[in-house]
């Protein structure tokens, strides 16, 4: 299978599918929503009641057109958010392959995780969510974990690991 991208970095390729599919006017509106992303994308997506240790999962059948990505509806909806950009992080790195298949299991996204594709895709969502740009700007005027958090759409969890990863102390 191959995993390295055209796109490059994660984040780079997370900047291009958000300025591409997201932005209006050449600007960014948050919070991102990735469900109108890969609604563009052409990306069916759902919530399906998984098993409690998958967070989602995208998949495209041999000979199909249709991408689908299904995230788990018992989780809480900012998980939701996370775990589709993740996914999306997939379907682009993918995209051109004749199918496509990633389930991601709970300790594959945890923050230590050593998979290349998972780092890739956790790299991917969190640039497309919280763009390291925005987010230094707003951390040096002094904005609360909690109002980016908020103004993202992302877990306090999240918006702290995305902090200590950008080499901004909390």
């Amino acid at each position: 299978m191959r995993v390295s991208s055209k796109w490059g970095a994660p984040e780079k390729a997370a900047k291009r599918l958000r300025i591409d599919a997201w932005n209006r006017d050449g600007q960014i509106h948050f919070p991102v929503d990735p469900f109108a992303i890969a609604d563009k994308l052409g990306i069916k997506t759902s919530r399906g009641i998984l098993d409690a240790d998958t967070a989602g999962f995208i998949v495209k059948r041999h000979g199909a057109d249709q991408v689908r990505a299904v995230v788990n509806a018992s989780d809480a909806p900012v998980r939701q958010r996370f775990t589709l950009a993740h996914e999306l992080g997939h379907y682009v790195q993918h995209k051109d392959d004749a199918e496509l298949g990633f389930v991601e299991e709970r300790a594959v996204l945890s923050s230590t995780g050593t998979s290349w594709p998972e780092i890739w895709a956790n790299k991917f969502a969190a640039e497309l969510l919280m763009p390291r740009a925005t987010v230094v700007k707003w951390w040096a005027s002094d904005r609360t974990v909690e109002d980016m958090a908020r103004r993202f759409d992302v877990s306090k969890a999240a918006m702290l690991h995305r902090i200590k990863n950008l080499g901004l102390n909390a």
